[in-house]
Order: C-alpha cells, then sequence, then structure tokens
C-alpha cells in the first residue's frame, strides 16, 4: 500500500497512516487471554488492527489527546444517517400507501387487494429500523 493509504484488508482491521522509513521504535505488551479478547474487540469496534489500536490509544492517551480512530468513527455514524433517511422515505411511502387504502375502504367499502402488501413492507421497515437501532447500541457500548 502506498504512504498513507488507510484500505481495509479483507478480514483484518485497517492499518493506522504508515510512515516512510517507516517507525523505528517497538515495544511488545503482553496481555491474559481476557486482556487480548478485549483489545481484539475495542480494535474491530474502531476498524483497526489491533497493533493499530493499540498504538493509537496509546499516543492518545500520553498526549492527552482523544484516539485518531475517532475521528473515524464518523464514517460510521454517516452510513448509520443514510440508513436512517432511507427508513424515513419508506416510511413515507407507507404513509402514503395507508392514506390510499383508507381512502378506497371509505369509497367501496372494502379494503384494496394490495393493503397486505402495505403491510408487510411496513413490517420490512419496522425490522431494518430495529437492525439499525442495534448497530447505534453496539456502538454506544
Amino acid at each position: 500500500m502506498a504512504h498513507g493509504d488507510t484500505r481495509v484488508r479483507e478480514g483484518r482491521g485497517r492499518d493506522r497512516t504508515h510512515l516512510y522509513p517507516g517507525r523505528p521504535r517497538r515495544i511488545a505488551p503482553s496481555f491474559t487471554e481476557q486482556e487480548m479478547a478485549d483489545v481484539q474487540k475495542a480494535a474491530e469496534d474502531a476498524g483497526l488492527t489491533p497493533t493499530g489500536f493499540l498504538a493509537e490509544a496509546g499516543l492518545a492517551a500520553a498526549r492527552g489527546t482523544p484516539p485518531a480512530s475517532l475521528d473515524r468513527g464518523r464514517e460510521g455514524l454517516a452510513q448509520l444517517q443514510a440508513e436512517l433517511f432511507d427508513a424515513r422515505v419508506a416510511v413515507g411511502r407507507i404513509g402514503t400507501n395507508l392514506n390510499q387504502a383508507v381512502a378506497a375502504l371509505n369509497a367501496t367499502g372494502a379494503a384494496p387487494d394490495w393493503l397486505i402488501q402495505a403491510v408487510a413492507m411496513c413490517e420490512r421497515r419496522m425490522q431494518a429500523l430495529d437492525e439499525v437501532i442495534s448497530m447505534v447500541d453496539r456502538r454506544l457500548q
């Protein structure tokens, strides 16, 4: 990868920004199995490799600044925002369909044939909203 490239590699998190010729100083911390699991989970949540996550977290603590990976969290929030907007559009369409169904019911005394499809669409969108809410909840934990 080129200097400054932060593309995600399959199966692992994103590396932190690379420097050329590189960082000459290394440390090798030791962890219990539980501590390592905690580090791996936090790194995964931040979209980083465990090594990159520890480097960013350590530098942020030493400098008294927020970790750089928090700025990258904006990408996830942008994705959630887009999903919530899609859900909002779908709910608006469902409202239009329900208004049309009520108008047809008032005019003819019978529910339109497509009302069952509108209800099914509503149930699917509610499930999608529940999934977005769960994603937000996982990020906040």
